[in-house]
């Protein structure tokens, strides 16, 4: 039996993404464990959950209770295994995790943004860099999607964000001869760096340009109000569409109509240079071409990614055609689904997070002398 812990309400609005990504997953823990629960926490209930269905729930308005109901499932569950999704360092938390290898349960922690200091959803900075330095006394492995071989003193195992292939259909689209249309599907934060390409569509026009250039703007976040004022600033609207939060069949459309993904471009604003944008990958999984800064590294020498510099100055459109055109000759979507299901799938990207459950002994009542 295997528990993945989350600390957040999946089900509220912004965590779509972190919802897709934490039930991918638990199918792939699920194919090697059997059964996995999640939980999840809304500040006034904690829910044990399977496949989305409610198992169990109990009222829990701070973290420390939430940890003492977490603590009664896993006995009552008869949990083996925990994997733990990271949200912050204090005494309950430490103790938490105390509690969990006095009980011989296999842990890991993920670490889903590394650095994170001055990240706003720290609201006691100084305790959390406290508690977070007696972490590794009680995990011995932890995961990130940053190149780094330890995390706070823990042995950590790299990764990159993977995908469900199952939720990314390769597209049966066929390929605009002339007119070319971008899709940008993102939570809108100041990291995506979208300004960049609006601005870049701006410049192109101003300069003659006579290709037609449409850009799709798929999804919410603070962004978007900016980015709503530049277009029509720039008299953009012929040009750039919003489309807010789309789901299902309407979702799957939108991505039809596309010729090339666009992902994260504003990163030098986090001070984060390396990483891996989920939505790239599902870009890659459906056969779109990509345009990105420099996150996702394990794309850098692929023919259908185009990399840009990370900073501040428009994206050169005038680029981002010749870089369409040049694929026009090529299986670029077999290619690029062959890439996905070969290094880009939570089955794969997970493969040494299970080897490391598989060689730790599960120390049962039969194993105790």
């Amino acid at each position: 039996m295997m528990l993945y812990i989350t600390y957040v309400n999946l089900n509220a609005k912004g965590y779509v993404g972190i919802k897709k990504k934490v039930a991918a997953q638990c199918r792939v823990f699920q194919k090697e464990f059997g059964t996995v629960y999640c939980t999840m926490f809304t500040g006034q209930m904690v829910y044990l959950l399977q496949e989305d269905k409610v198992i169990d729930k109990e009222f829990a308005i701070t973290l420390k209770e939430c940890n003492e109901i977490l603590l009664q499932w896993i006995e009552k569950y008869n949990v083996e295994r925990t994997y733990i999704r990271y949200h912050i360092s204090d005494m309950w938390f430490v103790d938490f995790l105390k509690e969990l290898k006095s009980r011989n349960i296999i842990s890991i922690l993920e670490f889903p943004t590394i650095p994170y200091d001055g990240e706003n959803w720290i609201r006691r900075p100084e305790e959390d860099h406290y508690y977070r330095e007696q972490l590794c006394k009680y995990i011995d492995c932890c995961t990130t999607f940053a190149n780094y071989k330890d995390v706070f003193g823990i042995p950590c195992i790299s990764m990159i964000n993977g995908i469900d292939l199952e939720q990314n259909k390769v597209n049966s689209r066929k390929p605009h001869k002339q007119d070319i249309t971008l899709i940008a599907v993102a939570t809108m934060r100041r990291e995506h760096g979208y300004e960049r390409i609006i601005q870049g569509i701006q410049m192109y026009y101003k300069a003659g340009g006579v290709r037609k250039v449409y850009l799709k703007l798929v999804g919410d976040g603070s962004q978007i109000s900016y980015y709503e004022r530049l277009v029509k600033e720039f008299e953009l609207e012929e040009y750039i569409s919003f489309y807010g939060i789309v789901q299902g069949k309407e979702f799957d459309k939108i991505y039809e109509e596309a010729d090339l993904g666009i992902g994260a471009l504003g990163t030098y604003k986090s001070g984060v240079n390396e990483g891996a944008g989920i939505k790239v990958f599902e870009y890659c999984a459906r056969g779109l071409p990509i345009i990105y800064d420099n996150m996702e590294r394990i794309l850098d020498k692929q023919y259908f990614a185009m990399k840009v510099v990370s900073d501040a100055s428009p994206i050169d459109i005038r680029k981002v055609i010749n870089f369409y055109d040049s694929l026009q000759d090529k299986d670029y979507i077999t290619d690029m689904r062959n890439y996905a299901i070969k290094n880009l799938s939570w089955d794969k990207v997970l493969e040494p997070v299970v080897d490391y459950y598989k060689s730790k002994k599960v120390i049962v009542e039969e194993d105790v002398v």
